[in-house]
């Protein structure tokens, strides 16, 4: 199985020296005067488990954020980051020990939610391997999956709980939990989840069984008053199998119709943009024919103005004298053939620009005639495709008039076909009340009672055993016989309950039981977090006094000294404890330890003063 391992809690903020202590995956002491943050340590580890409050110290003004290292048996480092009264808790895949800088790699709930992954209690089960094992939730045979602060109770105990009388199963001292956390302690001794079974019914739901007759009596009654069709299911499924028959026919003519029509309306589309760009040239054409007439209406103005020069100009060349006409010479710089020279010049230039513009009427005629063709071919296609738009329309019209009667049919079919159906389910409805009412009319044998204090025989002996041998590891007094009721949940040594013990013992023998689950589960590679919590589990005990012994002594020191030896020299997997008295010198060196305000002690308390912050 996949186990954690705490590595270190950090308390960080803003212009805060980190208030941090290391964890080693062996035992870790953290001992010294009270308050000065031992027990918080405990408090904040379980807030970073998924307890839903951390109660605020003095000290932890100005702390905002706090970060719990895990180490996983895999091999991988994770970081919990939470905020000091905050609802989320962000996993980061690596070793963090001071404010993240970047997104956190999975950001979670700290609530449990069984339909939702993203909460710390889904992750750490998941981690373990262990999501989805089952557990009852009351002796009506509910089942509900595991929870992973049903482990975390059983493994960090504060000092309230470690001398408290309820049984060391029972963490919630709630009645109403006490199924479930029977349930839980089952799987961890046995290894084996709730199976799934019929719920029995209630109390409640007896009561109201014979009323529930009586209703269901009314709700057919009032079912077959809705039947409007003399038909019963068999004939109401061969109509509506025609029914169904009768529209599909229907329908595929429908499809038939309206693909014609989508053929036809695409027909028509392409006419009418042939026809709009037709328009468009026809009118372009048009435009050029007017714009050519007046063009050939001033070439033939240039030609008669052309020739009416020619003409004037032999006259006046010929019949006047004195200033010449053309280039303005006086009579007496005239020559003899002056008149003569200038009127065949002239002649000539009225010939050349004749040429030309008859040249230029020429090729616009030829323009203009081919202009003329083209409107007349334009208007020949434009009125041969208005006849097709015109025979297209006809078709349109010819074909809605076949889908009309086809759309009507179809619309009767579905509304017979509605009612068939409703009347079907009517029919089923009826049949499902008449199969509940004899359910409830039948008395049915309840089923076997879901027993959370089922837990093999040979399981509970081993535990037994095994806290047995802590005990007498731990030198307390008395023949330390165990036995543990799981009908109870009540832990027994010597024949005496636990919760008759005095609070020294009772936290003696909680102690026990917590480090032996832990020692027993490992060993057996059953269900286990990997670590235990220990809040004040040797402080409280006294040593029975002997009455021939002249100064009765405290147990504390016999009792400490085993315990922590046994937690060295055998350890059920990591350990933390927490303590006021100096623990024995014998452990320094093989554990981990944290001195709070004591003698020598480096540290005022978890905390740093307030004067070095």
């Amino acid at each position: 199985m996949i186990r954690l391992t705490l590595v270190h809690l950090t308390f960080l903020g803003m212009d805060k020296p980190p208030a941090a202590v290391e964890f080693s995956p062996g035992l870790t002491v953290i001992y010294g005067a009270s308050d000065t943050g031992k027990s918080y340590v405990e408090e904040a580890v379980d807030y970073m488990l998924g307890a839903s409050e951390l109660k605020s110290i003095p000290e932890d003004d100005g702390y905002t954020r706090i970060l719990l290292g895990l180490r996983v048996s895999d091999g991988r480092s994770l970081t919990l980051s939470r905020a000091i009264g905050g609802d989320t808790i962000e996993v980061f895949n690596h070793d963090l020990r001071e404010m993240p800088s970047e997104p956190a790699d999975e950001t979670l709930k700290f609530k449990h939610n069984a339909k939702s992954k993203k909460n710390i209690s889904r992750y750490l089960l998941t981690v373990l391997g262990i999501d989805g094992q089952r557990i009852l939730q009351s002796g009506r045979g509910n089942v509900l999956p595991l929870n992973f602060r049903d482990l975390a109770r059983l493994a960090v105990v504060n000092d309230t709980r470690m001398a408290d009388q309820h049984s060391p199963v029972l963490g919630t001292r709630n009645p109403l939990n006490e199924t479930r956390e029977k349930s839980v302690f089952k799987l961890l001794l046995s290894g084996e989840e709730e199976p799934e079974r019929p719920a029995a019914p209630s109390n409640l739901e007896k009561q109201f069984g014979k009323g529930k007759i009586a209703v269901i009596d009314h709700l057919i009654d009032e079912n077959r008053g809705k039947l409007t069709m003399e038909a019963n299911q068999s004939q109401l499924r061969e109509q509506l199998d025609r029914l169904q028959a009768a529209l599909g026919e229907v329908t595929t003519a429908a499809v038939e119709l309206a693909e014609i029509r989508t053929s036809l309306l695409r027909d028509r589309r392409g006419l009418e943009e042939i026809n709009l760009a037709a328009q468009q040239r026809g009118d372009e054409v048009e435009q050029l024919l007017a714009r050519f007439a007046l063009l050939k209406e001033q070439y033939e103005s240039d030609l008669a103005r052309l020739q009416m020069v020619g003409e004037a100009g032999t006259l006046l060349g010929y019949f006047q004298t004195g200033t010449c006409v053309f280039c303005g010479a006086e009579p007496q710089h005239q020559h003899p053939e002056h008149h003569l020279a200038e009127s065949t010049q002239l002649a000539a230039s009225v010939s050349t620009e004749t040429r030309k513009t008859t040249d230029l009427l020429s090729d616009l005629l030829l323009m203009i005639e081919d202009l003329e063709e083209q409107a007349a071919e334009i208007e020949s296609a434009r009125a041969a495709r208005h006849e097709e738009l015109t025979h297209n329309a006809a078709e349109l019209r010819a074909l809605d008039q076949r889908m009309q009667p086809v759309d009507t049919d179809a619309t009767e079919l579905l509304n017979a076909r509605s009612r068939v159906e409703n009347e079907l389910a009517l029919h089923a409805q009826i049949e499902q009340l008449e199969d509940l009412k004899a359910s409830l009319s039948t008395v049915a044998p309840a089923p076997p009672t879901a027993r959370p204090d089922g837990i093999p025989a040979a399981d509970v002996a081993d535990f037994e055993r095994m806290i047995h041998e802590t005990l007498e590891a731990w030198h307390v007094p008395g023949s330390n016989r165990v036995r543990y009721d799981p009908t109870t949940a009540e832990l027994s040594v010597d024949g005496q309950p636990r919760k008759s013990r005095g609070r020294g013992m009772r936290s003696i023998l909680h102690a026990a039981f917590a480090v032996s689950l832990a020692r027993r589960n490992t060993a057996r590679d059953l269900i286990h977090p990997g670590f235990v919590v220990l809040d004040t589990p040797v402080l409280t005990y006294r040593r029975p006094e002997d009455p021939h012994e002249d100064r009765p002594e405290l147990m504390t020191a016999d009792v400490a000294e085993n315990f922590y030896r046994d937690l060295l020299e055998n350890p059920p997997g990591q350990v933390i404890v927490i303590e006021n008295p100096t623990p024995p010198a014998s452990i320094r060196g093989r554990a981990t330890v944290h001195a709070f305000s004591v003698d020598g002690s480096e540290r005022q308390g978890f905390f740093p003063p307030r004067e070095r912050q």
